[in-house]
């Protein structure tokens, strides 16, 4: 639902502008806009009524018909819209509607992270330094990290850089005196793609 991440204070400055604005006269409004069973039914059956004279290709008829089906499709949508939000409430809704069972919703196919390629290091003309990869598929960000002691060791390494794009992330206070390796990963959220080929920096 679109509030489950909203927090208390938001949702009750959120609920509290909907006590004001939603009143009886809001409600009769919104309502309003929903087709009644009675017009409903009378547009159905012009529409219905109206097709064999489209088929004949009669102006008047096909002119007719066309508005008549464009108002039963925005109808249509309208209601199933409520079904869809009343399902909330009452999931049979949509049956009694006569809309049959609504579609779920399919999972989503996640992509796998890939490592990244082609981390390359540049200095610029100030001396910071800067790496650049190719962009990795379905990443939303990407990590930049550095050690500066033995990098067979895990706990030498340390988060150096974040950006969302891949291209000229600075990594500051590097100590160019000192060999330092480098490498990268993709990142989706809390997701940790592979890390990339290490690249070294040799002291200047």
């Amino acid at each position: 639902m679109p509030y489950n991440n909203a927090s208390d204070p938001e949702l009750i400055s959120q609920s509290a502008a909907v006590v004001v604005a939603f009143t009886p006269q809001t409600r009769a409004h919104v309502m309003s806009l929903f087709p009644t069973p009675e017009a409903y039914s009378e547009l159905h059956g012009r529409m219905e009524g109206g097709y064999a004279a489209f088929l004949r290709g009669d102006p008047e008829g096909v002119k007719a018909f066309e508005e008549n089906r464009d108002a039963v499709k925005q109808y249509l949508t309208m209601l199933y819209g409520l079904a869809k939000v009343a399902t909330i409430m009452d999931p049979t809704v949509p049956e009694m509607l006569g809309l049959g069972r609504l579609p779920e919703k399919s999972a989503p196919t996640t992509v796998l992270l890939t490592d990244p390629h082609g981390l390359r290091l540049i200095y610029d003309r100030k001396g910071q330094l800067f790496a650049t990869l190719r962009k990795v598929l379905g990443a939303k960000g990407y990590q930049i990290w550095i050690c500066e002691g033995d990098p067979n060791v895990e706990a030498n390494w340390k988060l150096a850089a974040s950006s969302t794009n891949s291209r000229s992330i600075l990594i500051p206070a590097i100590d160019r005196t000192k060999n330092t390796w480098v490498k990268a990963r993709a990142m989706r959220g809390t997701v940790a793609g592979p890390w990339s080929s290490i690249v070294t920096l040799t002291p200047v």
